[in-house]
């Protein structure tokens, strides 16, 4: 059996399993409305998302080479260019194909989880390059490929630490999604804006993004799952501790059946947040289950969290603790790198100080400094 289009994939696993819409967006994650948005050929879903997807209810993609040299060729060319910065030549402009901005949204995304590295001033460029092909243009699938664009540009310029610049990104990307109607695209751009205004402290702000991704229809468990998370992180830190359990355990009860580096992901910003509360041994639990289970699968991420579970420790008066875990992420973290993994390497750095004299804290102070050169 071959099948060439979404929608009669959807039609197809729906047929063969006897289920309706509203039960093929439970296993998936999704509403029933996004389920017909899909059927009407509305919906885009992207190949990372689809593989997933499709994995849950027992089939798989399959990548072929097509009789037609055209087509084969022109495949090739976007294969290709997603692999460099590519300047738009005078027989065409490839930021104008939704297929190539695509790509270049899930190359900048996998550098990102891989190793904290995808470069912020490539991605801005295309970026930039995108937005000039936009303008006058009302293509829709450009716009929702756009808006992916700008979020993974935003979590990158949020990676090297560029704050300002981030939240200009994920503004650009809320715009773009509000302006066709993706649902998903609004929220998860919210829910990044709400991260970054957290990381600089900014309770207030975080919670307004994070409220307002709550309000978006039609939305997925994960970008659920996340919008209470990020609410619970930022309520924490406006001193509102019970509403902020309340939104935390909601979070990690609606993200139970995510896929496995969604779900860790998700629990580090849980972890996180109870840190900041000053639950310590509560944070050092789901932090360390986090980097057993998010480590293999992101390096850059399994670094984070580890560093985070090294903070948590000194802030709860453990420096034996923390120094074995810099002991680890000593050895991990030169695989990875990231100035926001440097601007939390200091931080530990300065927390070590009331210990400076204890030998074990000593060593890791040095080691610290190491990841700092």
């Amino acid at each position: 059996m071959e099948i060439r289009t979404l929608p009669e994939l959807v039609q197809t696993i729906m047929k063969e399993k006897g289920w309706t819409q509203a039960d093929l967006g439970k296993t998936w994650g999704r509403t029933q409305a996004w389920v017909s948005l899909v059927l009407s050929g509305k919906q885009d879903v992207r190949f990372n998302q689809l593989s997933d997807m499709l994995r849950r209810v027992g089939y798989e993609l399959v990548i072929r080479r097509r009789l037609d040299e055209a087509a084969v060729k022109r495949r090739e060319f976007i294969a290709s260019a997603a692999t460099v910065t590519l300047v738009p030549g005078a027989n065409g402009n490839p930021y104008r194909d939704p297929d190539y901005v695509s790509m270049l949204s899930d190359k900048i995304e996998n550098g990102s989880l891989r190793s904290g590295v995808a470069s912020a001033a490539h991605a801005a460029a295309h970026l930039r390059r995108v937005e000039h092909a936009l303008m006058g243009g009302k293509d829709a699938r450009l716009r929702r490929a756009a808006s992916s664009l700008a979020r993974n540009v935003a979590i990158a310029q949020y990676n090297t630490h560029e704050l300002p610049q981030a939240h200009k990104a994920g503004r650009f990307a809320f715009a773009l999604a509000q302006s066709v109607g993706d649902h998903e695209g609004q929220a998860a751009s919210l829910n990044e804006l709400s991260m970054f205004s957290a990381f600089e402290g900014d309770g207030l702000h975080a919670m307004q993004y994070a409220r307002q991704a709550l309000t978006v229809p039609d939305i997925s468990l994960e970008i659920e799952a996340s919008a209470h998370m990020r609410l619970g992180r930022a309520l924490g830190l406006l001193s509102e501790s019970r509403a902020a359990s309340t939104h935390l355990d909601k979070a990690q009860e609606i993200g139970s059946g995510l896929p496995e580096l969604r779900r860790a992901d998700m629990l580090g910003g849980v972890g996180v947040a109870l840190s900041e509360q000053g639950k310590w041994e509560a944070s050092h639990g789901t932090l360390a289950e986090v980097v057993r289970l998010i480590a293999p699968m992101s390096p850059f991420l399994g670094v984070n969290y580890l560093a985070c579970q090294a903070r948590t420790a000194l802030r709860g008066s453990q420096p034996t603790l923390a120094a074995e875990l810099v002991d680890t992420l000593s050895r991990v973290a030169p695989l990875v790198n990231s100035e926001r993994l440097n601007k939390l390497y200091a931080k530990i750095l300065s927390l070590t100080n009331p210990w400076a004299n204890a030998p074990e804290v000593k060593t890791m102070r040095d080691q610290l400094r190491t990841l700092l050169l």
